[in-house]
């Protein structure tokens, strides 16, 4: 089958959904190939329930209510929020692929808006009543704050979380693996939990092991401890979820369902630890170089939501990347075109993908889209409403999702995604090289378009290139 250009529509699943995630639109139309195939168990999605309708608990109710865990489920973390968050209207669940089946019927009106977890799944057992945890019991002195730390990797046996010179007591008083396959966390639906008492004896332990085997320990005169610290604050961990290889070397669209339960779960225990009064300082470590750079986002407002009741505050990354080298931008004048110069790497096992965010003083922008492959055939131009694909041998190469103000943000964004220019299998592949997005705005208001590419971060990206 000779390559060629689909334009169509959205698929009718997606028909009752206002504001879609163009990830998802992208991940069913390729059926998850790009993402390590389609998931198992259950998807974590990040729900924004609409303004005046139910809050995140009475959701939560609902659905235990109405028999629906078969096909979607809330942890505890929602289910019984600590005093200040009953009214939230932020929240995560775990469904199946039914779940899209009731957007338009039970579910119908309930969401503004929710994003999916691309390749993460998770194995809850909705038939299985998980109650919370016997965690760390309150105690005394601990004031009034607690530091939260969520990071895809953390060694909480680092002596510089010690609270005492010989480390063999950590700061950490609980600690959530969100990747262990055991899912034991109680209330919580994936991972397990470790008490601070848990920690402790796995460091006495690993301390005795070394001294008889007479491995060279850690010594402390020889760099400050944090026990050294006046009243160090003590800390909650949480080592985040980690994404497929293929979405950790693309970026990729932040996880927002796992990071919105790491920083729940680090005000619930805090406030299970220190008492309601307990405030969380929270540092929040992930990368993202995609999205609108506006505080639009589904996980910045459930995160500003969470700050805005008191419960804590959060600290966000800056300058994990070269922004010089993944990020373009263009300004077009009414009834004028541009293009850019996206250069995809060979050898990337990794799908690549784009952001075009598109902003004007005078409503809808209408801007179409046009993609061009590397010595192939251009794409017709794209107009909002529609998804193209770029088919090679009957798979998809190129899916280019034109939707209009989405999940992602408030703006409208149109998602460029390419399939891996290398796979182990030899085929169904990108072509490297060259290819050009071009926007024509059919609008007589200028238009302003940023564009965010992410791709595998071992290669030496070039920035998208405007040119007239």
């Amino acid at each position: 089958m000779s390559p060629h250009w689909e334009i169509g529509t959205v698929s009718e699943a997606f028909e009752p959904i206002a504001r879609i995630d163009p990830y998802i639109v992208w991940a069913h139309a390729t059926r998850y190939r790009d993402l390590g195939g389609m998931p198992r168990g259950r998807i974590p999605i990040a729900i924004e329930m609409k303004q005046g309708g139910e809050t995140a608990q009475q959701f939560a109710q609902t659905i235990e209510r109405n028999g629906w865990q078969r096909w979607i489920w809330m942890s505890a973390l929602y289910r019984d929020p600590p005093a200040g968050l009953e009214a939230t209207r932020f929240c995560t669940a775990h469904v199946t692929r039914e779940f899209f089946a009731h957007l338009n019927t039970d579910l119908a009106g309930k969401f503004e808006r929710f994003t999916e977890a691309l390749a993460i799944s998770t194995h809850v057992d909705a038939r299985t009543e998980r109650v919370p945890a016997d965690h760390a019991p309150m105690r005394e002195g601990l004031g009034n704050a607690i530091v939260g730390v969520c990071d895809e990797d953390i060694a909480f046996t680092h002596p510089r979380f010690s609270e005492d010179a010989n480390g063999t007591r950590t700061r950490f008083q609980c600690f959530w693996n969100q990747n262990d396959p055991a899912d034991s966390a109680a209330g919580l639906g994936y991972g397990s939990e470790l008490l601070k008492h848990q920690m402790d004896a796995l460091l006495g332990d690993a301390r005795l092991h070394a001294e008889a085997a007479g491995a060279c320990m850690y010594d402390p005169s020889r760099t400050q401890s944090t026990a050294d610290c006046d009243a160090p604050l003590p800390m909650i961990g949480v080592q985040l979820k980690r994404r497929y290889r293929t979405m950790r070397d693309a970026f990729g669209p932040c996880p927002d369902a796992e990071v919105l339960d790491a920083v729940r779960y680090v005000v619930q225990r805090a406030q299970d630890i220190g008492s309601a009064a307990c405030h969380a300082l929270v540092s929040l470590n992930i990368g993202n170089v995609a999205w609108q750079q506006d505080g639009s986002s589904l996980i910045e407002c459930a995160l500003d939501e969470l700050m805005d009741s008191g419960a804590c505050s959060v600290v966000l990354p800056s300058g994990n990347v070269d922004l010089s080298r993944c990020r373009g931008a263009s300004t077009l004048a009414e009834r004028a075109e541009s293009e850019w110069r996206w250069r995809v790497r060979a050898h990337s096992e990794s799908p690549s993908l784009a952001e075009i965010w598109l902003s004007t003083r005078d409503g809808t922008p209408g801007v179409d889209v046009q993609i061009v492959p590397p010595d192939d055939v251009a794409s017709a131009w794209i107009g909002l409403g529609n998804v193209g694909t770029f088919t090679r041998g009957g798979d998809p190469v190129c899916t280019v999702v034109h939707l209009g103000r989405g999940a992602r943000g408030e703006g409208h964004m149109i998602l460029v995604a390419l399939a891996p220019t290398a796979t182990r299998s030899g085929v169904r592949r990108a072509t490297a090289g060259e290819w050009l997005i071009r926007l024509r705005n059919n609008a007589r208001a200028t238009v302003t378009a940023y564009a965010w590419m992410q791709c595998d971060e071992t290669w030496a990206r070039d920035p998208a290139q405007p040119r007239a």
